[in-house]
């Protein structure tokens, strides 16, 4: 018996190195495939002075002539009620459309208001499970149905959060604010450089707005589990019309919209997480009624998508 059971084992063990030995062939195989120029794993050291991004994207995706893309992107900004900002982040290539013409945000600016929550998160001044209690003012009827919970109803951070990015719950939004003070804004447009007065609800460029994805995705404001995690919930946004209507179900798209049908002021702005070819894109538009301001924006969004997946 006992023979036998060492015999079992041998082969047992026989089996499982041949496993872990094919296993390791096929991610070498991989590897050499896909990224020969990381074999060494010492990268940096050997070009320093090449970008640390170099290692991390194979040579192929690094997109830097986006020329037939920019022309495209301008002939439909020839219409001046259009401000366009694409930005191909492994290389930095970017086009700029109409960049001075500015536009109502909207609820765009809800992002600044989440990044201010999550910064007071990682000071230890707020926890994502805290509870805030729901007050006769902040029953904003305007976008989303937090409203229709019964004042005092209590929600946790984390939940306004969703609501607020996910489903653009304006009560989410006025509820979260009063956790904020002024510096607490101020120190979110500070460390991006930008200029724009929230209390007045001024208007912006899609360039200028863009900056907010570029901290996220650099996680340069907010620490990286807390910039993933904005980014996750906005991934999980209910607004598939606008630039999101023509992007691939298979396609992480995270993004927020701004809209304003008073003015006729629409925005749509996120990042389109292709393969190794992740992008920002900001579409905004005004003077239009709804249905033509989705086709302009579909229509962007389209080009770009489809200039950056078959280069």
């Amino acid at each position: 018996m006992k023979k036998i059971i060492a015999e079992f084992d041998k082969k047992t063990w026989i089996f499982v190195v041949l496993v872990l030995l094919i296993t390791n062939s096929l991610a070498i195989v991989y590897c050499m495939e896909n990224c020969s120029d990381r074999l060494s794993g010492n990268f940096q050291k050997e070009y320093p002075l090449l970008s640390p991004e170099r290692d991390l994207y194979n040579q192929r995706d690094l997109i830097v002539n986006i020329q037939p893309l920019r022309d495209q992107l301008s002939e439909i900004g020839r219409d001046q009620d259009i401000s366009i900002y694409f930005e191909f982040l492994s290389t930095g290539a970017n086009i700029a459309v109409n960049k001075d013409q500015k536009i109502w945000p909207a609820s765009l600016m809800k992002i600044p208001i989440a990044m201010a929550i999550m910064k007071k998160i990682e000071e230890g001044n707020l926890r994502l499970e805290d509870e805030l209690a729901m007050t006769e003012k902040d029953q904003n009827k305007e976008f989303g149905e937090l409203y229709r919970n019964s004042v005092g109803t209590r929600f946790t951070v984390e939940k306004l959060l969703d609501e607020m990015l996910i489903n653009s719950d304006n009560s989410a939004r006025d509820m979260l604010t009063r956790k904020l003070q002024t510096e607490d804004f101020d120190a979110v447009l500070n460390h991006l450089g930008i200029e724009y007065d929230y209390r007045n609800d001024e208007q912006i460029s899609a360039k200028k707005y863009s900056i907010f994805w570029r901290s996220l995705f650099a996680s340069s404001y907010l620490n990286p589990k807390n910039s993933e995690k904005l980014i996750e919930i906005m991934a999980r946004s209910s607004a598939n019309q606008y630039s999101a209507g023509v992007i691939p179900s298979g396609i992480k798209f995270s993004h927020k919209i701004g809209v304003l049908y008073d003015v006729n002021s629409y925005a749509d702005s996120g990042i389109v997480y292709v393969p190794s070819r992740p992008y920002i894109l900001t579409s905004m538009v005004k003077g239009k009624d709804q249905a033509v301001a989705e086709k302009i924006m579909q229509d962007i969004s389209k080009r770009v998508y489809a200039y950056i997946s078959a280069y």
